[in-house]
């Protein structure tokens, strides 16, 4: 019942901009707040599916604007941005949620996969965080939740970019906190989630459906956690990988990426 009265008073009647919203946590985020009378603005750059996500939402209480949206272009990702604040009057909440995976070998090494993973989950990120921090900050009001990973618990063998990107985005995220006192800021690091970008690794410990990583995560920041580490299992492991000293981790991570080489 507790649960229940915080997230209605938390997440009733909010304007939710959520990038990434055509697949994964993105879907599953909108499907978790969509019975709070939620005024939706969904960015993807797959319309139909985004589309089709609306329409089997309808039934509720909660509105949807959708528009087509590279998070690779700035000047796109800022003009999403003000026209869905013109839509909904203002923006309350946004989940910086769009990313992609990159397989970075160096043995196997592609630059298009590098720069694209970078273009998408750090610099997309960026642009989307920055451009909706100048509306709340007009507004003196708001929240911002970044979907991070933990991931970025240390620098993962053949995942250079995605772990790069990652570490990079909790520490903009944690700068701007420093700056912005009027604005909420959540950091959410999940472990595996049975989301399209994980489905291709074979060995995906302490899984966790899609569903339910939402609901853990929009009740996080109902909360209002600065940062919230999921599952229990993968916060521990991420505190104890963090704690290693550098050349102990090296020669840990040499050996098993060897070991699977």
């Amino acid at each position: 019942m507790a649960k229940r009265i915080l997230l209605q008073n938390y997440w009733h009647n909010k304007a939710v901009l959520i990038t990434g919203a055509s697949s994964g946590l993105g879907v599953a985020l909108t499907k978790a707040l969509a019975p709070y009378h939620v005024t939706f603005g969904l960015l993807a750059r797959s319309k139909d599916k985004m589309a089709a996500l609306a329409d089997s939402l309808r039934h509720g209480n909660s509105r949807f604007w959708i528009r087509l949206c590279d998070v690779q272009d700035r000047e796109e990702v800022y003009e999403a941005v003000r026209a869905f604040q013109e839509y909904a009057g203002r923006i309350d909440v946004v989940w910086v949620n769009a990313g992609v995976g990159a397989k970075t070998n160096i043995f196997k090494w592609e630059w298009q996969a590098f720069e694209n993973c970078v273009q998408t989950n750090f610099m997309g990120a960026v642009y989307t965080a920055k451009a909706c921090l100048d509306v709340m900050l007009q507004q003196n009001s708001g929240t911002i939740v970044s979907v991070s990973s933990t991931a970025s618990m240390r620098g993962l063998p053949g995942s250079s970019a995605y772990c790069g990107t990652k570490v990079a985005l909790n520490y903009v995220m944690e700068s701007f906190a420093t700056q912005a006192k009027d604005i909420q800021f959540t950091s959410i690091l999940p472990g595996w989630v049975d989301t399209p970008i994980s489905a291709e690794v074979r060995h995906r410990p302490w899984l966790m459906p899609a569903d339910v990583a939402a609901k853990k995560m929009i009740t996080a920041v109902a909360k209002k956690k600065s940062k919230f580490i999921f599952p229990w299992q993968m916060a521990c492991l991420y505190y104890f990988m963090r704690s290693l000293p550098m050349p102990l981790y090296i020669k840990l991570a040499r050996k098993f990426f060897m070991s699977r080489k």
